[in-house]
């Protein structure tokens, strides 16, 4: 049973470095992010005008290349967001913005709980 439970730690550590090391941004290529997101009806016009607001600035942000919100034709409460960064650094730093945070402020609770939304991260050229 022992061996079994040291088996079982070295490839969950294994795992876990090698998804670390398949995280880091290759050279040359971009981060892009897919997201998608359910509000409750209420606050469909909350999410957008939110949104909307924090994309002027975000726009003007050393790196950001597209930030971009567009809304399900089939069902009004799910959005698809869609944002490319020249790098890695550029979107954490974006992370920490005034903007942000008041986006991040407005739309607090404003999220279906019981959808399961998408974040898709991956790199392109």
């Amino acid at each position: 049973m022992k061996r079994f439970f040291k088996i079982l730690v070295c490839a969950i550590a294994l795992f876990a470095f090698t998804n670390v090391a398949e995280a880091q941004q290759p050279e040359g290529k971009k981060l892009l992010l897919n997201i998608v997101r359910k509000v409750k009806p209420e606050h469909v016009t909350t999410l957008r005008d939110s949104f909307l607001k924090c994309r002027v600035e975000t726009l003007k942000e050393e790196g950001c290349e597209r930030y971009e919100i567009y809304q399900s034709c089939d069902d009004p409460t799910i959005f698809f967001i869609y944002e490319i960064w020249t790098t890695e650094e550029a979107h954490r730093q974006h992370n920490s913005t005034p903007h942000v945070k008041v986006h991040s402020q407005e739309c607090r609770g404003i999220y279906e709980p019981d959808f399961k939304g998408d974040f898709k991260r991956v790199f392109i050229d």
